[in-house]
């Protein structure tokens, strides 16, 4: 029999400590709420944890479209040398922003407990209490004890909108009546490369960082050279090789790592595992299986094949396979396919997305560029049918086509902040999230050094590519 421990009474409770919680849980305390924190892992970061770099806080003009505690979080890991000076103009990814993911985790908790954030580690949301379709409380469960939480505002940042889903939230999940979403991937890094024989490699041979059709943008060579860090995507011909000697059966025609801020370290995001649902243990069980034995082939593949690679080592591989998508709550609003098309920033907007159309599919990739940021409205946050309830990151309220831009971890910490600024707005003034005051939401969080407009005159340009 399990016995149900009571935490007591908060403000705010977020689900999930990764991009979309972190800053979630931080806005609010910051303002004055009582907030919990609970993370499934034994520490914060989620995703923005692995060494993926975090991508666009720069769009494509070259303009910064990320402030705040995303921003914050960069400036701290760079004094601590975990970072290269910020953000670094990429042609294909706008910017990206290399960080050692072992740091992110120490500046991650440092911030939450400045905050005064309450934090619980290594539990999961187990179920929702709604009372008159309002959220009222949270059950979770660690290591075979039952707790409880009473609360005013719950923000669902765990990416599978797992308490939105409880909490008998309105969702959507793939396309309509097809609920297959983008592959799943798992993170890992590669330690003794040999930077500089890579860097001669692709010198000589340009051809292999070229991109197929279904990209909209291409590298330079300069690109490569010039940079401090650098996100590689290429070596599709040692690839045909691998494959057609039977060492190669990863899905992908390509590779993608990137350059760490640990010496002679990069980060790989090459794992590939389709036809899976992150909402189902079976079947991401399986996932991990695959996953773990395709880090195996690539390593193998990158000793044997890739210039620069041959003495390499499996340095770190992330606490889980990730999804790209997952539920996505209905909101109040919905983020459509014409706020891409038409790079829409309207007067609600709480975040800008810098990032562009990115959509895995089959063995490549949909990359398509966005000329600027989109804006993220409010609504996009607030459960329809489900009051108490915000969503942060990629489980907010959007169609799969702008969600293959708007999933970029960047644009989750500015979602983050926002959701978790509306929540302390919402208890302070006793209204619903429906009815918090918008024009005030973005006054606080100008105020506090979000991005909120393409032409803002707090933001920071840097050089745009060519």
């Amino acid at each position: 029999m399990i016995v149900s421990n009571n935490l007591g009474k908060y403000d705010v409770v977020v689900i999930g400590g990764g991009p979309g919680g972190l800053p979630a849980a931080i806005a609010a305390a910051r303002e004055g709420s009582k907030t919990l924190l609970v993370e499934r892992n034994g520490f914060l970061g989620g995703v923005a944890a692995t060494g993926l770099p975090l991508l666009a806080f720069y769009d494509r003009t070259g303009a910064q479209v990320v402030g705040g505690i995303g921003d914050e979080l960069v400036r701290r890991l760079d004094r601590v040398g975990a970072t290269f000076d910020g953000a670094i103009p990429c042609p294909i990814h706008n910017s990206i922003t290399p960080v050692n993911p072992f740091w992110l985790r120490i500046e991650a908790a440092k911030m939450c407990e400045e905050a005064g954030v309450d934090l619980m580690f290594s539990a999961e949301v187990e179920d929702v209490t709604v009372v008159e379709s309002r959220v009222t409380g949270v059950s979770l469960i660690s290591r075979g004890r039952k707790y409880t939480a009473e609360t005013k505002v719950l923000i669902d940042s765990t990416g599978d909108g797992t308490a939105a889903y409880l909490a008998g939230a309105d969702y959507e999940m793939g396309q309509g009546e097809d609920t297959r979403v983008q592959p799943v991937s798992l993170v890992f890094s590669l330690g003794n490369v040999d930077i500089d024989a890579v860097l001669e490699y692709i010198k000589n041979h340009p051809e292999t960082f070229s991109n197929p059709p279904t990209y909209g943008v291409h590298y330079t060579l300069d690109y490569f050279l010039d940079s401090r860090s650098f996100y590689f995507t290429g070596f599709e011909e040692f690839i045909k090789v691998a494959r057609e000697n039977g060492e190669f059966d990863v899905p992908r025609d390509r590779v993608i790592f990137a350059k760490q801020p640990n010496s002679n370290e990069v980060v790989v995001n090459a794992v590939r595992v389709s036809d899976i649902d992150p909402t189902d243990p079976m079947s991401m069980s399986k996932a991990e299986v695959v996953a773990h034995r395709q880090v195996e082939t690539l390593i193998n593949f990158f000793r044997k094949y890739c210039p620069g690679f041959e003495n390499c080592f499996l340095a770190n591989i992330a606490a889980g396979t990730y999804a790209r998508e997952s539920r996505r709550i209905v909101g109040i609003k919905t983020l459509e396919d014409d706020a891409v098309n038409d790079y829409l920033v309207p007067e609600d907007t709480i975040a800008l997305a810098g990032y562009n159309l990115d959509i895995h599919t089959g063995v490549g990739i949909v990359l398509q560029p966005s000329e600027h940021a989109i804006g993220v409205p409010y609504g996009c946050l607030v459960s329809r049918n489900v009051d108490g309830l915000l969503a942060s990151g990629r489980c907010i309220s959007a169609k799969p086509y702008p969600l293959g831009l708007i999933r970029a971890m960047s644009t989750c910490f500015a979602i983050g902040e926002a959701a978790g600024t509306a929540a302390a707005m919402s208890v302070r003034s006793g209204t619903k999230l429906s009815a918090v005051d918008v024009s005030e939401l973005r006054n606080r969080l100008s105020k506090n050094g979000a991005i909120l407009s393409t032409d803002q005159e707090t933001q920071h340009p840097i050089a745009q590519f060519g």
